[in-house]
């Protein structure tokens, strides 16, 4: 039967928005028929749809050994591979749909990946750990055409200005780029600049960062195919991941975002892992005619 309203749930981590479709309460048969990258461009869209930075569906997963896979779209349309917040939210929805433990198991395209529910502070929020994979600094698995073994703390120019720059793949890439004055620094300028340099063939998520006087790490992030968001849970196990990688701060390293505070722990070797709220912000109903489908 085809289904012309489809509930959906809105999330968010740190402010990082997501539309949650679930698809273990809700099946949608005709789910595989529709253009999905089409739906997740209107219902991200802040004036003419629901507003959000991005798409997530949640369903059944093919492999035997997860409990649930994820699919993510960015708010342009472009399918993400990983989604720190994101993947959180995915947790507590699980929690909610299957209960009966705290952890689960999660399909994504960057392979499977377990989230722990460490607090339920209340039915809206709760406190999440996500193990977040292994980090890789090799420049083909960005991808990131560059002549080094890796990219740490390399010199790098950009609309005529000079930065350094370290790039580490999380599932996802990522550039890290120290600044003065975070503030006030011209992100809208330089975001879409080092997205889509020649550099980065498949684009690049940016993080700004500034280091406070005693210790503190500041961030502002670019993602690509969103723009600036609120906060970017890969982006800040980036950041920690190369700060701890260059010897300037120590694990666990938290995380001053525009949306709140995350929390990032890696030994130097192993998986990295990321704690922060996952927070359920409204619920209603697609009506899927009113977009076109």
């Amino acid at each position: 039967m085809k289904i012309s309203k489809l509930p959906y749930t809105k999330m968010h981590g740190c402010q990082n928005d997501y539309i949650y479709l679930n698809l273990f309460k809700n099946p949608c048969p005709q789910l595989p028929e529709l253009d999905l990258p089409a739906l997740a461009r209107k219902l991200s869209d802040r004036k003419t749809g629901i507003g959000a930075d991005g798409l997530i569906i949640v369903g059944p997963p093919s492999e035997a050994n997860a409990d649930a896979a994820m699919v993510m779209f960015n708010a342009d349309g472009s399918q993400g591979k990983m989604c720190g917040n994101g993947l959180r939210c995915v947790g507590k929805m699980l929690d909610e749909t299957l209960g009966g433990k705290d952890k689960f198991r999660v399909s994504t395209m960057s392979g499977i990946r377990e989230v722990q529910i460490i607090q339920r502070q209340s039915p809206q929020k709760y406190l999440v750990r996500a193990n977040m994979g292994r980090p890789s600094f090799l420049p083909a698995n960005l991808p990131v055409i560059f002549d080094d073994v890796m990219v740490m703390n390399e010199e790098f120019e950009v609309g005529g200005k000079a930065f350094r720059i370290s790039c580490v793949s999380m599932g996802n890439p990522h550039c890290v780029v120290e600044v003065t004055d975070l503030q006030n620094f011209p992100v809208q300028e330089y975001g879409p600049l080092f997205e889509k340099h020649e550099v980065f063939p498949e684009g690049v998520n940016v993080e700004f960062i500034e280091r406070g006087p005693t210790g503190e790490i500041f961030q502002r992030t670019w993602e690509r195919g969103s723009g600036e968001t609120k906060a970017c849970g890969t982006g800040a196990c980036a950041v920690a991941v190369t700060l701890i990688m260059s010897a300037k701060h120590a694990s666990p390293v938290s995380i001053q975002l525009k949306g709140g505070q995350l929390q990032v722990e890696w030994d130097g070797l192993r998986e990295v892992y990321l704690t922060g709220e996952a927070v359920t912000e409204s619920e209603g109903e697609i009506e899927l005619q009113k977009y076109g489908f």
